[in-house]
C-alpha cells in the first residue's frame, strides 16, 4: 500500500502539553505515513525530539514592516494602499481574521508538495488556520482541538466560514467537541474524538532518572506541572496554601513550569507569604522524576481540553486531585479510583473534596492499570491506522 504524505502545522515546539502529545502522534504515524511537520518559527526545548524520519520545514512568515518598506521600495503603490489598510484597522482595534488573511495570502507557497491530509494540529489558532487554507496544498485538510475556543461571538461568527473549509475536525475530548459546536457551527459527521495516548513505559523510565532532592518527609508534598498562564489556574495556588495551613495541614506545593504569569504567580506568594510553603521549581524537561516522587499531583486549571498531565501522573500510580474545570478532566478521573475533582473556586466543595481525597486510600496499580487500558498506544494507534491509511 503506498504511503499516504501528512503535514502537520506546528507555530514551534516549546515544552507544552500540545507539544508533547503532537510528538508522540507524529512518532506513531512516521511509522506508516511519510510525515512533513511545517513550524513557524524554529524554536523550542521539543526540537531535538522530533522523530526520526519526520521532515521538518521552517516556513517563518516576513515581518509586516518589513513587508511594508519592500513595497514602498518597488513602488507597489497597491499594495501599499493594502498595507495602510491592514495597518489602521490593526492600530483601531478592528482586527480579526479576515484582516489577518490578507498577511497570509501576500505570503509565497514555501511548500510545494501535495499533500494527502494537512492537520493544524493548533487547531484553535486562527495563524495556523488560514496558513492551511491558502498556503498548504492537500487533497484534505483538517484541524486538531485540544482546548477551548475562547474568541468572542463576533470573532467565532467570523471564523466559521473557514473552519467550514475544513474536511476533518479531530478533538481530544467529547465536551471539547461538544463546546466548539456551540460556538462554530459544522458538520457532526466529520468530528472524531481521539484521546491523546500514552506511552506508560517511556515515562516509567524517565521517571527513574536523578533529581534535585527538593520533597520534604515532614510534609505533605503536593506539585502543579504546566505552562504558569491564567487558564492553567497557578495563581489559586499561594492563597489555597495559606488557608490550608491556617488549618492545620502542613503542606509544600511545589510548581514546576514557566510562563507568562510567572511575576504575577511570585507576587501573590509574597502577598500571602508563604514563600516557604511555595516552591518554584522553573521548567524541568524531564519532570517525571519529580511526579513520581511527590505525594499528590494537582490541577489547578480552570479548562483543560484533555489534560495529558493526568495520564501521566495516572500511568505513574499517582491519584490526581484535580480542579473541575471545563473540558475533558470529567472523562479523565473516576473519583475514588484514580483521583478526585471538584470545585476549586467554591471553598466549602474544596474543602470537603479535599479532605474526602486525603482520606481515600487510593491502590496505585489499579491507577496504573486503569489508565493503561483506556490509553495505551496500542488503544489510540488503532484509530490512526484506520483514518490515516
Amino acid at each position: 500500500m503506498k504511503r499516504k504524505k501528512i503535514a502537520i502545522l506546528l507555530p514551534w515546539l516549546k515544552m507544552g502539553g500540545t507539544n508533547k502529545v503532537a510528538i508522540r502522534f507524529m512518532e506513531e504515524l512516521v511509522q506508516f505515513c511519510d510525515v512533513t511537520l511545517i513550524l513557524s518559527q524554529n524554536v523550542g526545548e521539543l526540537l531535538d525530539d522530533v522523530p526520526k524520519g519526520v521532515r521538518v520545514i521552517i516556513d517563518e512568515m516576513i515581518p509586516f514592516r518589513e513587508m511594508f518598506v519592500k513595497d514602498i521600495k518597488g513602488f507597489r503603490i497597491g499594495y501599499v494602499i493594502r498595507d495602510l489598510i491592514y495597518y489602521l484597522r490593526v492600530k483601531t482595534g478592528h482586527d480579526n481574521i479576515d484582516n489577518y488573511r490578507y498577511i497570509v495570502k501576500r505570503h509565497p507557497h514555501i511548500v510545494k508538495d501535495v499533500f494527502d491530509c494537512a492537520i493544524s494540529y493548533h487547531g484553535q489558532s486562527p495563524e495556523r488556520l488560514l496558513n492551511l487554507i491558502y498556503r498548504i496544498h492537500s487533497r484534505k485538510k483538517a484541524v486538531w482541538i485540544h482546548g477551548e475556543m475562547s474568541f468572542p461571538e463576533d470573532q467565532c461568527r467570523r471564523m466559521e466560514k473557514y473552519y467550514r473549509k475544513m474536511d476533518q475536525y479531530f478533538f481530544v475530548s467529547t465536551p471539547t467537541k461538544n463546546a466548539f459546536i456551540q460556538k462554530i457551527s459544522i458538520d457532526p459527521q466529520k468530528t472524531t474524538v481521539y484521546y491523546n495516548r500514552l506511552n506508560g513505559q517511556e515515562i516509567l523510565e524517565k521517571s527513574q532518572e536523578a533529581m534535585e532532592d527538593v520533597f520534604s518527609e515532614e510534609t505533605v508534598n503536593l506539585l502543579t506541572v504546566g505552562r504558569v498562564s491564567a487558564e492553567k489556574g497557578q495563581d489559586m495556588i499561594p492563597k489555597i496554601v495559606r488557608e490550608l495551613n491556617d488549618k492545620g495541614y502542613d503542606v509544600r506545593w511545589y510548581v514546576i513550569g514557566d510562563g507568562p504569569s510567572l511575576d504575577r504567580l511570585k507576587g501573590l506568594i509574597q502577598k500571602e507569604n508563604v514563600s516557604d510553603r511555595v516552591v518554584l521549581l522553573g521548567v524541568k524537561n524531564n519532570p517525571y522524576p519529580y511526579m513520581k516522587a511527590c505525594d499528590y499531583l494537582i490541577l489547578t486549571s480552570r479548562y483543560e481540553g484533555f489534560p495529558n498531565i493526568v495520564l501521566e501522573a495516572n500511568s505513574l500510580g499517582k491519584p490526581v486531585f484535580s480542579n473541575s474545570c471545563k473540558g475533558g478532566i470529567n472523562e479523565i478521573i473516576i473519583n475514588g479510583s484514580n483521583g478526585l475533582a471538584c470545585d476549586f473556586t467554591n471553598k466549602e466543595d474544596f474543602q470537603n473534596g479535599l479532605h474526602e481525597f486525603l482520606g481515600t486510600k487510593f491502590d496505585e496499580s489499579k491507577i496504573v492499570e486503569l489508565t493503561s487500558s483506556r490509553y495505551s498506544i496500542e488503544t489510540i494507534i488503532k484509530k490512526y491506522i484506520n483514518f490515516f491509511s
